[in-house]
């Protein structure tokens, strides 16, 4: 059921006052179109001459996402008030009107007679359109616009009316606009012709000679005046309009308890208001204060500490920009943080009726969930530093309510109440959901509850004994009994499991509860484990202690006897207790104490004779790590003295080759590197023996596989592991084929396009851990990536947990800036749109007339080829090589492209922009020549890579580097750049996030801002979509961020070709 879209509703989710900044919009005529088709809503409102496209996904009054382009949404994620205007520009629009609705009551007087309602401007409301007397053409005779404002301008805006005049100049003279010559065409500019479109919708079409208008109105009409040559006052004396804000001489002070008060420094001479806009000097100015501002005219305003993050997101940056304010603080001075809730459930009843209350407190205050108003402590001032806010999680609050709601509460009503119905209910929820929430939240029972009803109920739980038995093996024995000590056999408790029941009578009368969902959590533990049975219980592999280890802790009230060695080998393995760093020499003081951990965490696997994967988030430095471990392996006297330790062997793309052994070079330079690249790599072979490491590339490791097979490694380590993550490809079966003791896996993105990718990548660690491909695809991939199983999905975790670390930039890297990421959308040329139309027409019969000839895994070129296609022409219309393309309007994105480039460089800032379109760069390269701007470039097939990368570095004068996607994405360190321009995405975010990485690495100073280019309502919007839609899977399974999950369905095929 569609959620209905109404002011209450509104009223509900934004709050009064973003409703009537809303309705301001509306009456000034600022909504420029709105369309509602649930749960979609969108729409255009202008403001001070900018455009925001607000958009808004509705799914109930609490479910909001508000997607409009504006500050407020992108940085606040707030409700804006553009996006509540386009809502009540539909809502007006539903509203029936009389033929002659609006002629009665006038806020204008056009020539003739006709009238003009003040929401005519811009508004999609208005009745039909008379037909206009003026013909304009691009092809008609030159003609010029002027617009005559009465001598006595200043006293007419004081009485709130203003008569303005327009004349038109051509080669026949000058005079009124409406009397140039009929059935004739008329060339005027495009500001004018902007001017005349406005003025002839106040004048319900017709073209006007003089317009009498509210001064509001006027103001409005006020932006499209900017900067125009002819408006004068009377017919002689010039009135310059610019958007260039009045600079009021302002003093904007911070106090200690956090509020901002400004105030006038000095006064600045006479002048009168036309709404936003400032009369002074014959001058019209926007005025560039907060609304309702103005009154620092008379007095000093002062902003409460609850407003001031808003004021600071909306105004202030208008404020400095205007010029003249002297301030005590900067904006990055301020933080803005969510904050997690704690929760507060107080639960009433007895068995046949339970109720309950869900409160969150963020600090000391108290807020009921599901009816405190969600724009009550939105912005939640840090009492003791006046700098720091905190806003709260609604998505937090509201997984809390869903969670109660998932357990069968029925609520909450006005008051916040929920109520869970039924004993079996009640009973189901005191098994399944309360012993979780009592370690979670705080949990308050009434007296009746907790001294009546809990007493006649008895937990049943597992009991667990570990022996040791070695160091390969453990075995465990698993006991079920209730908290009076009545134990359970395993096949009582499976039939209750079985039955779906959560609760049985015991043997003294009382009622037991067991939490069925736990014990098929922990058969399914055991079943991954794949332990030995005997008549004792399992014994199991000793690989999988920690796994096993993090499961027991979650799961408090279980109890476990175990040896202590077991505990702490378990606790090391599952990463809760602290390594030992080994000693690191003269890398002592330049690993950061992360690294150090890293490297600890290295020694633990190959002490215990496990592989792991080191999955640092791009830039933390794996590649050092690693190295540092290596040479810890020389230097430490960890071997008996008749050991030889086999030389390391670094498998990694070809383009790293060279930055493996720089970094050596660099950083272990006692240790001998041998690289294997290259025609003549044959005759080093025999080095081999001699050297400490031996670097080469997933392509040559390939072709030179028989020689591999005759030399023994003390560890492998695989660089960007994603090369084999098909487990059948030549580069997974060829590493896989080496001999070593010891395996390592280094990778930003362990998990780039299937759950599968895993699979093959422990298989060449530790082969068998994660069981077949073929039982870990029916356990996990499918349950995962299908059914959205969050079960499987926390298990996997804690199963790669001991075998993975991975940390990311803002939890370890105190001086790496954070960066900023934008999409910024952009539309089609109508050339663009036209060719777009007719190649997804063509591509979609194309490929369903493949699929249904030979099916989706026969077609996959097909489709892939489709959506190249569409692809291109979002980028540019030349990638398609046709014939007659207008370079004009070949690409809406070149476009924009060249607007945020003018402002990065006039910013002082250095780009990267990355495209997997060679022909698409060299587009950008013939631009950048003729506009004179110095680039670098790099793609494929540039030879010295390390050549351009240092010129870039070492040479602020140029300010863009122009790189290949797969060519430049991985291995490169760019800090001299602080900005990122995705020119077209790529399917795996992860790939653009390395990409990105080049330049926010550590050592980098500067804030680094990345931009997306995405073309609206096209294949890169949906590719988007698809995006963060898979995100979720890599986040619950690896605690990590942006890889793909799966690869694309036959269902998404559509979708993209929809």
């Amino acid at each position: 059921m569609s959620v209905e879209l109404n002011e209450a509703l509104l009223q509900k989710a934004a709050g009064w006052d973003v409703v009537k900044r809303a309705r301001a919009y509306l009456e000034l005529g600022q909504v420029l179109s709105s369309y509602w088709q649930p749960p979609l809503l969108r729409g255009v409102v202008q403001n001070d001459g900018v455009s925001f496209r607000a958009s808004m996904v509705i799914k109930n009054e609490i479910d909001i996402e508000n997607l409009c382009t504006c500050r407020d949404a992108r940085e606040w994620g707030k409700i804006c008030a553009h996006g509540v205007a386009v809502a009540l520009h539909w809502i007006e629009a539903q509203k029936p009107k009389p033929a002659d609705a609006g002629r009665a009551s006038h806020s204008g007087r056009a020539a003739g007679g006709a009238s003009v309602p003040a929401s005519r401007l811009g508004s999609s409301l208005a009745p039909p359109k008379k037909a206009s007397s003026l013909q304009r053409a691009e092809t008609g005779e030159p003609a010029e616009l002027f617009l005559i404002l009465p001598p006595n301008f200043e006293q007419a805006v004081t009485r709130g009316k203003v008569m303005v005049v327009f004349e038109a100049k051509w080669g026949g003279g000058r005079g009124p606009l409406n009397a140039l010559p009929k059935g004739r065409s008329f060339a005027f500019s495009a500001q004018d012709n902007a001017i005349i479109e406005r003025i002839e919708a106040l004048a319900d079409g017709e073209t006007p000679a003089l317009l009498q208008l509210d001064a509001k109105d006027f103001a409005v009409l006020l932006p499209l005046l900017a900067d125009h040559e002819n408006i004068t006052l009377g017919k002689a004396s010039p009135v310059k309009v610019t958007r260039t804000p009045f600079q009021l001489p302002l003093r904007v002070t911070l106090e200690t308890n956090g509020e901002i008060v400004f105030t006038l420094k000095e006064r600045t001479g006479a002048f009168s208001f036309v709404g936003d806009w400032v009369w002074h000097k014959q001058a019209l100015q926007p005025l560039g204060l907060p609304p309702g501002a103005q009154s620092v005219l008379q007095a000093p305003v002062r902003v409460p500490r609850a407003q001031v993050p808003m004021f600071l997101s909306q105004h202030w940056p208008q404020l400095q920009a205007a010029g003249g304010v002297d301030a005590n603080f900067k904006l990055e001075d301020f933080t803005l943080e969510p904050q997690a809730p704690r929760f507060v459930l107080s639960l009433r009843g007895g068995l046949a009726q339970l109720g309950a209350l869900l409160q969150c407190a963020y600090g000391s205050r108290i807020m009921t969930v599901g009816v405190t108003a969600t724009d009550e402590g939105v912005w939640l001032p840090d009492p003791d530093v006046p700098t720091r806010y905190s806003t709260r999680d609604f998505n937090a609050e509201r997984a809390a309510l869903a969670r109660l709601q998932r357990s069968g509460f029925i609520g909450p009503d006005s008051q916040g109440k929920l109520q869970l119905a039924g004993q079996s209910g009640v009973l189901n929820f005191f098994a399944r959901e309360f012993p979780k929430l009592q370690r979670e939240w705080s949990v308050t029972l009434d007296e009746q509850l907790e001294n009546r009803t809990l007493k006649n109920i008895e937990r049943v739980e597992p009991q667990f004994q570990i022996t040791s038995s070695g160091v390969q093996w453990f075995d465990l024995g698993v006991v079920f009994a209730a908290s009076g000590g009545e134990t359970f056999s395993a096949a009582d408790i499976q039939r209750l499991v079985l039955s779906g029941q959560s609760h049985t009578r015991l043997k003294n009368g009382k009622m037991a509860v067991i939490d069925t969902g736990a014990v098929e959590e922990l058969q399914e533990v055991l079943l991954d484990c794949a332990p030995q049975q005997h008549a004792q219980g399992y014994r199991i592999n000793s690989k999988q202690a920690g796994f096993l280890e993090a499961t027991l802790r979650q799961h408090g009230d279980w109890k476990v006897q175990a040896p202590a060695t077991w505990r702490e080998r378990a606790a090391k393995q599952s990463g809760e207790a602290k390594l030992e760093c080994p000693p690191l020499g003269e890398l002592e003081n330049v690993l950061r104490p992360y690294q150090k951990q890293g490297v600890a965490w290295l020694g633990f696997l190959r002490a215990n004779g496990f592989g792991g994967i080191l999955a640092d988030e791009m830039g933390l430095g794996k590649t050092l790590q690693a190295l540092a471990f290596l040479n810890s392996l020389r230097t430490a006297n960890v071997h008996p003295p008749s050991s030889i330790l086999h030389p390391h062997l670094i498998v990694c793309p070809t383009s790293l080759v060279f930055n493996w052994v720089a970094e050596a070079k660099k950083f272990t330079p006692a240790l001998k590197v041998l690289a294997l690249s290259g025609p003549d790599r044959h005759a080093l072979f025999d080095q081999i023996a001699t050297s400490d490491i031996v670097v080469t590339s997933y392509a040559l490791i390939r072709r030179d596989a028989e020689k591999y097979r005759e030399v023994e490694f003390d560890t492998v380590v695989l660089d960007e592991a994603q090369h084999i993550k098909n487990r059948q490809t030549q580069n997974a079966q060829a590493v896989k084929a080496v001999r070593a003791q010891h395996r390592l896996v280094l990778t930003g993105t362990p998990l780039e396009n299937s759950v599968l990718d895993l699979w093959s990548i422990f298989d060449f660690l530790m082969p068998g851990y994660l069981g077949t491909a073929q039982d870990f695809r029916e356990r996990y991939e499918l349950p995962i990536a299908k059914e959205k199983n969050v079960e499987a999905q926390a298990r996997l975790a804690r199963r790669l947990r001991p075998f993975l670390l991975r940390r990311m930039k803002k939890d370890v890297a105190a001086d790496l800036p954070a960066k900023l990421e934008q999409v910024s959308f952009c539309e089609l040329t109508p050339d663009q749109r036209s060719a777009y139309q007719q190649v997804i027409e063509a591509s979609r019969k194309e490929v369903l007339e493949a699929v249904g000839a030979q099916g989706i895994a026969k077609s996959r070129m097909v489709v892939l080829t489709a959506l190249l296609r569409l692809r291109q022409v979002c980028c540019d219309l030349r990638l398609l090589k046709l014939e007659n393309v207008n370079p004009a309007n070949a690409s809406g994105k070149l476009e924009m492209f060249g607007e945020l480039l003018e402002e990065v460089i006039d910013g002082g800032h250095r780009v990267l922009v990355f495209s997997q379109f060679v022909g698409m760069l060299t587009l950008l390269k013939e631009r950048l020549a003729a506009e004179g701007i110095e680039y670098c470039y790099l793609d494929g097939s540039t030879t010295d890579r390390a050549k351009v990368v240092e010129k870039f570095q070492t040479n602020a004068a140029i300010p863009v580097f122009l790189i290949s996607l797969k060519a430049g994405g991985v291995g490169l360190n760019l800090t001299g750049a602080d900005t990122v321009v995705h020119f077209d995405p790529w399917w795996n975010p992860a790939v653009e996030d390395q990409a990105t990485d080049r330049a926010h690495r550590i050592g980098q100073t500067k804030v680094v801002t990345s931009y997306k280019l995405i073309t609206r309502d096209t294949v890169e919007e949906k590719i988007l979509t698809l995006q963060n839609r898979k995100r979720e899977i890599i986040q619950a399974t690896i605690g990590g961020e942006e890889e793909f999950a799966a690869s694309l369905s036959w269902d998404e095929i559509q979708e993209l070709l929809a």
